[in-house]
C-alpha cells in the first residue's frame, strides 16, 4: 500500500510538473496578447486625426497633377530637340490636355465613414506594428538559441522598416502613375465617376502589395545567413521568377498596374541574388 501511495505521489508531482510550463506559457500568451490589443486600441484611436491626412494623400493625384505629368512634359521637351522626327510622326506636338480636378463618390449611406474607420485600423496597425513585433519577440525568445535570436531580433526590426518603406514607395511613385494612365482615358465622351470604397480599397490593396515585395530582400539574407538559401539557387530559377512575378501582377487586370508591380517585384528578386551572395561571400572568408 505505501508502495501504491509514493507512486501515485509520483505520478501527481510529474502531472503537475508537465502542467506547470504550459500554464506559464498560457498566461505569457494572454499577457501578451493583451499588450497587443491595448496598444491597437490606443494606435487606432491616435490615427484616426492621421486617418484625414491619409485619405488626402490618396486623393492628391485626382486633385494635383501627378509628377508623370511634368516628367512627360520634359521627355517631350527632350525629344522634340533631340529626335524631331520622332517628336512629330508620334504627335507630341499636339496640346496636351488640361488636368481637370476630380472628386470621389459615394452611393451608400455611411459609407465615408466606414471608409475612414477602415483606413484608421490600418493606420493604427501599421503604427502599432513595432510594438507587436516585440510583444511576439519576448514570448518567443526563451525557447530560442543565442544564435537564432541574433538573427531573428533584427529581421523584425528591418522588417517593420522594409514594409513601410514599400508602403510608401507605393503611394508617392507608384499610385500616381496608375491614377494618372486611368485618368488618361477621359474624352468628352467618356468622363470618370470613380467609387470612393474602390478607389480606397485599391489603394490599401497596392501598399500591402508593395509592403511584402520589399520584404524580399530581408527574407533572403535571413535564409542565407542560416545557410538555407544559395544565389545560385536563385539565379538558376531567374526565369521562373520574372515569369511568377508577371503571374502575380496580373492579377491587377490592367496591364499598367501589372507593369508596374510586376517591375518592383522581380527587381527585389535580383537585389536577392545580390545580397546571398555577398552574404556567402562574407560567410567563406576566414575568420
Amino acid at each position: 500500500m505505501a508502495g501504491t501511495e509514493k507512486e501515485k505521489k509520483k505520478e501527481n508531482t510529474i502531472k503537475t510538473e508537465a502542467k506547470m510550463p504550459f500554464l506559464e506559457h498560457f498566461s505569457e500568451l494572454r499577457k501578451r496578447i493583451f499588450y497587443i490589443f491595448i496598444a491597437l486600441v490606443v494606435c487606432m484611436g491616435f490615427s484616426w486625426h492621421l486617418s484625414y491626412k491619409a485619405i488626402n494623400i490618396i486623393e492628391t493625384p485626382l486633385e494635383n497633377p501627378t509628377y508623370i505629368t511634368y516628367f512627360s512634359g520634359y521627355a517631350k521637351k527632350v525629344i522634340k530637340k533631340k529626335i524631331p522626327s520622332l517628336y512629330y510622326t508620334f504627335g507630341l506636338n499636339k496640346t496636351p490636355k488640361k488636368f481637370t480636378k476630380h472628386i470621389l463618390h459615394y452611393s451608400k449611406p455611411l459609407e465615408p465613414f466606414f471608409m475612414q474607420v477602415k483606413v484608421s485600423l490600418i493606420l493604427g496597425f501599421m503604427i502599432a506594428l513595432p510594438f507587436i513585433l516585440f510583444q511576439i519577440w519576448q514570448f518567443i525568445k526563451p525557447g530560442l538559441e543565442k544564435k537564432e535570436r541574433m538573427y531573428l531580433l533584427p529581421f523584425l526590426i528591418f522588417g517593420t522598416l522594409f514594409f513601410g518603406s514599400g508602403v510608401i514607395f507605393m503611394v508617392f511613385y507608384i499610385w500616381p502613375a496608375v491614377i494618372n494612365f486611368s485618368l488618361s482615358y477621359q474624352s468628352p465622351n467618356l468622363s470618370p465617376l470613380i467609387n470612393l470604397t474602390h478607389y480606397i480599397n485599391f489603394a490599401l490593396r497596392l501598399g500591402l502589395i508593395f509592403g511584402i515585395i520589399f520584404e524580399l530582400p530581408l527574407v533572403s539574407a535571413l535564409f542565407s545567413l542560416a545557410g538555407i538559401l544559395k544565389s545560385g539557387f536563385l539565379k538558376k530559377y531567374r526565369k521562373y521568377a520574372l515569369i511568377l512575378s508577371l503571374i502575380i501582377a496580373a492579377f491587377h487586370a490592367d496591364i499598367v498596374t501589372m507593369f508596374f508591380i510586376a517591375i518592383p517585384l522581380y527587381s527585389m528578386y535580383e537585389i536577392s541574388i545580390i545580397i546571398s551572395s555577398l552574404i556567402w561571400k562574407f560567410k567563406k572568408k576566414p575568420s
